[in-house]
C-alpha cells in the first residue's frame, strides 16, 4: 500500500481519457448505456482543467449525477496511487457504497461513523492480521465522526488512544515510559495499545516532518496525567484537540477529500468543519472536491463559506466575497430598473462577467437546462425549459370554513390571532408560537392537551415550575394586567371550546383536509405522492387519516384489505390508536357503517386477503429459485441468504408468512400469473433493504460462509417481523427521525415501484430531503409545511426530479404516442397555503428568496416568461440573459484554459 501518488497532472490525464472513453461508447454503440452522460463527461474534463491548481465545487442541480462524477474522480486518484477520503452525511453511506461499487471501487470498507469503529480495525494482536485505516486507499467517513460526547464518566476506551500514543512515541524517542503507565486502570483495553503502536510505526516509515513535530509537541508540552482524566476531553478543550489529531494520524494523509452535501454545517465549530480542519491530515498537494446542489441558499455571503470548504487562502475568499456582493447589488438594481436604465444593465453585465471570471476556477454547475429530458420537453412543447415543473398552490381560506368542524377551526384561528395581541411579555413566546403554527397544525394538540388537563394538574405544574423570565418582566401586576390576563384566559378557553379533543381536532384541521383532498385526487389518477412536513404530530395525523380513509373505501367496495383489526382502544389518543382516525374518516366519507360493523368487515376482508396470500406462498421458495436462475446478476450475498432462508424454512416453517407478505407488498398485486423473475427480484430487494450493507461482501464467490449467511438471515427475519408488526397501514407511510434505517429502505423500495404500496410517503424534511432516490414512480411533491430556505425546497423537489425519473419516462411515452403538447404531465409542486395565517407570509418570503437563488445559481435575473413582453423588452431580456453568468462545464470549459 506504499505506492507513491503520481500527482494531479496524472489524475487530470486519466479523467480526460475516462470522459473520452465514455463518449466513444455512446457514439459507437447506440444501444449501450454509458455510465456517464455527455454533461458528466464535460464535468470530468472541466475538473481535469482545474484540479491541478485547486479544488472544485460541483454544484450541479439536484438529481443530475454529482456522485457519479465524484466517484470517477476518486477512481482516477486511486489509479494514480493516491488516497481518498469521502465525507458523507449520516444516512448516505449505503448510497455511496453502491455508487463506489458500480464505479469500479468495490474494495471500500464500511462507512466510518464512530471512534470505536475506528479502533476496531486494530483488535487483532498480530500486526499481520490488522487492517489499519492508513493502509486503505478509499475511506468513507461520516460527517459526525468527531462528534464524541466525552466527559467525566466516559469509558476509557473512548480516549485511551491518546495516552497510548503518548507512551509509544516517547518509547520511540528513547524516553522512559510515563510514570504509572503499566499499572493505570485507564489503559485497560488492548485495542488502543495496538492502534497506537501501529500508528507510531507508520509515522516512522513516512518520516513526515509535520507528523514528527506534532508528536514531539505532544510528549513535550502535555502532562501525562492530564491524558488519563476523562474530564479533559470535553468539546473544544486542548486535550480534545490532541485526541482528534491522533485519530487523523490513524486515518493517514489523504490526497483527495470529497465532501458530500458541503453546504451542511457551515459553522466553524460544526462537526464537519472540525473533521476537515482538526482531524483529517493533508499534504501541500491535497485537493478537496465539495458537492452541493445549493452552494448558496439564503444569503450571497454563503458563497464564501462554501468555497472555504476547498481550503482556499483568506485572500482568495475575501476577493470572492467582494465580487459576490457586487453581483448581488447589481442584480437588485437591475430588477428595479431594467426597462429604463441602460446604466443598470451595463453595471449588471460588468458585475456578472467579474462574478463568472472569479468563480469559474472553483465552481462547476450543470442545471436542468442541459438534462436530456428537459431538452426534449422544450423542443416538443416550445415552452421555456423551467415549465417542465408546475407549481400549483393549494389554498385554504378562512372564509370557506363553513361545515361544523371547519367553522370550529375558523373560531380557533381567529381566537389565536386575538390572543397574540393580548399576551404579556411573560407568556408572549408560547402564544406567538401557537399563532404562527396554527395554520399548519403544529402545537395545536399540545395546547389543547394543556387546556383539557384538570385544575389539580395545572396547579401542580405551577408549583413545580421555575420561572426563567428576564428580570425586566418581573414587575408588580397592575389592574390593567389582571384584566388583560382575564381576556387572554377567555380566548384560550374559546379555542378549547371550539376544538374539543386535541387529536380529534387535528384530524379535521383545514390544511389537513385540503392536503388529503389533494393527495387522494392524485392517487385516484394512478399517481404516487411525496409529502414533506416538519412537525411530526400533524404528519402522523395525516398518515393515519389517509390510511383510515383508504381502508374504509376498500371495505365499502368489498375489496380485500390486509389489516384484520383496528389498533388501540377507542378512547386512546392518536399516537396510540387508529380509532380517532377511523372515526374522522367515517365522518368525512359519510360512511353509514357503525364502528362495530367496520371492525367486523375488516376481519372478514382480511380472511379473503389471507387466502390470496396463502396461495401465493405455497410455491414461494420454488418461485424464488426459478426466478434467480433467470436473473443476470444475483450476487453471492443474495444466493447465500436465500439458501439460509430456505434452510430455516425446513426447521421453522411458520416464518414463511412474514416473508411472503413482505414480498407481496413490494410487488403489489400478486396472483398465479406473477412471474418467478418478478418474485426473485422482489426477494433480492428485500434482502437489500433489510441488510447491513457494510458487513457482507457481494462478490462472485459461491462458497460464501454459510454460518455468516445464516446469521444475516436471522437479522433480516427479525427486522421483517418488526417492520410488518409496526406497520399501521400501507397506503401511506411516515418516515421521520425515529424510523429505523432498514424501515426507510423498505419504504423507499416500495415507493419506487409503481404497482406497490405505499402510494403516499410522508417524510419529515430533515430525514427525507437529502440522499433518497424517490423518483422511479413519483412526480408529485406536496409541501405540507413550506420551508424558509429555498435550497431546502430544491432538495425536497429533487427527490423526484432526477435523471431517469418517472416523469421523464412518462414524457418519452407521450412523445412516442404523439400526445398533444398541452396534455404532457409535469413535475408538480403543491404547497398547502392557509390564507390569512402566518403560512401565507412564509410562502411569499420563500418565493422571493427562491428568485434570488435562481439569480445566483442559474443566472435567471428577470422572470420574463411570467409577463408578456413586446419586441423591445424581449430584446432587453435576451441581452440580459446573454450576459448572465454560466458555470456549465459544457459552455465554459473551453475558455477556461485561456483564462
Amino acid at each position: 500500500m506504499s505506492q507513491t501518488f503520481l500527482g494531479w497532472a496524472d489524475v487530470a490525464e486519466r479523467l480526460r481519457k475516462q470522459a473520452d472513453a465514455q463518449q466513444r461508447l455512446a457514439t459507437d454503440s447506440p444501444n449501450a448505456k454509458p455510465r456517464l452522460n455527455e454533461g458528466q463527461c464535460a464535468s470530468l474534463r472541466a475538473i481535469a482543467d482545474r484540479v491541478v491548481n485547486n479544488g472544485v465545487v460541483i454544484a450541479d442541480e439536484v438529481g443530475m449525477g454529482k456522485t457519479r462524477i465524484a466517484v470517477d474522480v476518486a477512481k482516477s486518484v486511486f489509479e494514480s496511487g493516491g488516497r481518498v477520503a469521502i465525507l458523507v452525511p449520516p444516512g448516505l453511506g449505503d448510497q455511496w457504497q453502491t455508487e463506489l461499487r458500480d464505479g469500479g471501487l468495490a474494495d471500500v470498507p464500511p462507512i466510518l461513523r464512530t471512534l470505536r469503529s475506528f479502533l476496531e480495525v486494530w483488535n487483532e494482536e498480530d500486526p499481520a492480521n490488522q487492517q489499519p485505516w492508513f493502509n486503505k486507499k478509499v475511506i468513507v467517513i461520516s460527517h459526525i465522526l468527531s462528534r464524541w460526547r466525552l466527559g467525566n464518566r466516559s469509558d476509557s476506551l473512548s480516549f485511551a488512544l491518546l495516552p497510548e500514543l503518548f507512551a509509544q512515541w516517547g518509547k520511540y524517542r528513547k524516553r522512559d515510559m510515563p510514570y504509572g503507565y503499566h499499572t493505570s486502570e485507564t489503559l485497560y483495553y488492548a485495542t488502543p495499545f495496538h492502534a497506537a503502536k501501529s500508528i507510531v510505526e507508520h509515522v516512522q516509515q513516512l518520516r513526515d516532518h509535520s507528523q514528527y513535530k506534532w508528536l514531539d509537541e505532544l510528549i513535550d508540552k502535555v502532562k501525562w496525567q492530564r491524558l488519563l482524566k476523562p474530564g479533559e476531553y470535553f468539546k473544544n478543550g486542548e486535550i480534545r484537540g490532541y485526541l482528534e489529531r491522533s485519530v487523523g494520524l490513524g486515518l493517514g494523509t489523504f490526497d483527495l477529500v470529497i465532501i458530500d452535501e458541503a453546504h451542511k454545517s457551515r459553522d466553524e465549530k460544526s462537526g464537519l468543519s472540525n473533521l476537515l480542519e482538526s482531524v483529517l491530515m493533508k499534504s501541500m498537494s491535497t485537493r478537496r472536491i465539495a458537492m452541493t446542489a445549493t452552494p448558496v441558499e439564503l444569503d450571497v455571503s454563503q458563497w464564501e463559506s462554501t468555497l472555504k470548504r476547498l481550503d482556499l487562502s483568506k485572500a482568495v475568499l475575501k476577493k470572492v466575497g467582494e465580487v459576490c456582493q457586487r453581483y448581488q447589488h447589481a442584480v437588485e438594481r437591475l430588477r428595479k430598473t431594467w426597462r429604463t436604465s441602460e446604466e443598470a444593465r451595463r453595471e449588471y453585465s460588468a458585475a456578472a462577467k467579474l462574478f463568472q471570471d472569479e468563480m469559474s476556477p472553483y465552481l462547476l454547475r450543470r442545471d436542468k437546462r442541459e438534462e436530456e429530458s428537459i431538452l426534449k420537453f422544450r423542443e416538443y412543447t416550445n415552452l421555456p425549459f423551467h415549465e417542465y415543473r408546475q407549481q400549483i398552490e393549494i389554498h385554504v381560506d378562512t372564509e370557506s370554513l363553513i361545515p361544523e368542524w371547519k367553522q370550529a377551526w375558523r373560531h380557533a384561528i381567529c381566537a389565536a390571532e386575538a390572543l397574540s395581541l393580548l399576551t404579556t411579555p411573560a407568556d408572549k413566546l408560547g402564544t406567538q408560537r401557537m399563532r404562527l403554527t396554527m395554520g399548519n397544525g403544529h402545537g395545536v394538540s399540545r395546547f389543547l392537551d394543556e387546556f383539557h388537563r384538570s385544575d389539580d394538574d395545572q396547579k401542580q405544574d405551577a408549583s413545580d415550575a421555575k420561572s426563567d423570565l428576564p428580570q425586566k418582566f418581573s414587575r408588580p401586576k397592575t389592574a390593567f394586567d389582571a384584566k388583560r390576563e382575564e381576556r387572554a384566559k377567555w380566548w384560550r378557553e374559546s379555542i378549547g371550546r371550539s376544538l374539543g379533543n386535541g387529536d380529534e381536532a387535528l384530524l379535521f384541521h383545514p390544511a389537513m383536509l385540503k392536503a388529503v383532498e389533494t393527495i387522494e385526487k392524485a392517487t385516484k389518477d394512478g399517481e404516487k405522492v411525496l409529502v414533506f412536513g416538519k412537525f411530526t404530530r400533524p404528519m402522523r395525523a395525516l398518515v393515519s387519516l389517509l390510511n383510515a380513509k383508504a381502508m374504509l373505501t376498500a371495505i365499502e367496495a368489498d375489496t380485500p384489505w390486509p389489516q384484520a383489526v383496528i389498533h388501540g382502544e377507542q378512547n386512546d389518543s392518536l399516537n396510540q390508536s387508529d380509532w380517532p382516525a377511523v372515526r374522522a374518516a367515517r365522518e368525512q366519507l359519510g360512511c353509514k357503517l357503525s364502528l362495530e360493523e367496520i371492525a367486523a368487515k375488516m376481519k372478514e376482508s382480511s380472511k379473503v386477503d389471507e387466502r390470496n396470500r396463502r396461495a401465493f406462498r405455497e410455491n414461494l421458495i420454488m418461485q424464488i429459485k426459478v426466478g434467480m436462475s433467470e436473473m443476470e446478476n444475483v450476487g453471492a450475498r443474495n444466493r447465500a441468504i436465500f439458501a439460509a432462508f430456505k434452510e430455516s424454512m425446513e426447521t421453522t416453517p411458520p416464518k414463511l408468512p412474514t416473508v411472503a407478505r413482505a414480498i407481496a407488498e413490494l410487488i403489489g398485486d400478486v396472483s398465479e400469473k406473477t412471474s418467478a423473475l418478478k418474485i426473485a427480484v422482489a426477494f433480492c430487494e428485500l434482502v437489500q433493504a433489510m441488510s447491513d450493507h457494510d458487513s457482507f461482501d457481494d462478490d462472485d464467490d459461491d462458497d460464501a460462509d454459510k454460518v455468516e449467511a445464516a446469521a444475516k438471515w436471522e437479522i433480516i427475519e427479525r427486522r421483517l417481523n418488526e417492520e410488518i408488526s409496526q406497520a399501521r397501514g400501507s397506503f401511506a407511510r411516515l418516515m421521520f427521525g425515529e424510523t429505523r434505517p432498514e424501515s426507510r429502505r423498505m419504504i423507499q423500495a416500495g415507493f419506487n415501484r409503481a404497482s406497490s404500496n405505499p402510494r403516499v410517503l410522508v417524510a419529515q424534511s430533515l430525514v427525507g430531503r437529502e440522499g433518497l432516490n424517490l423518483h422511479h414512480a413519483c412526480r408529485i411533491v406536496v409541501l405540507l409545511h413550506p420551508e424558509w430556505n429555498p435550497g431546502v425546497v430544491e432538495q425536497q423537489i429533487g427527490r423526484v426530479d432526477r435523471v431517469g425519473s418517472h416523469w421523464s419516462q412518462q414524457l418519452d411515452q407521450a412523445i412516442t404516442n404523439k400526445s398533444p403538447a398541452e396534455s404532457l404531465k409535469r413535475i408538480e409542486v403543491r404547497p398547502i397555503i392557509f390564507r390569512g395565517t402566518y403560512d401565507e407570509w412564509n410562502w411569499d418570503v420563500l418565493k422571493t428568496r427562491w428568485a434570488n437563488l435562481r439569480a445566483q445559481l442559474h443566472g435567471i435575473v428577470i422572470e420574463s416568461e411570467a409577463t408578456p413582453m413586446d419586441s423591445e423588452f424581449s430584446a432587453l431580456i435576451a441581452e440580459i440573459k446573454k450576459n448572465s453568468p454560466d458555470f456549465s462545464p459544457k459552455s465554459y470549459s473551453s475558455s477556461f484554459a485561456a483564462h
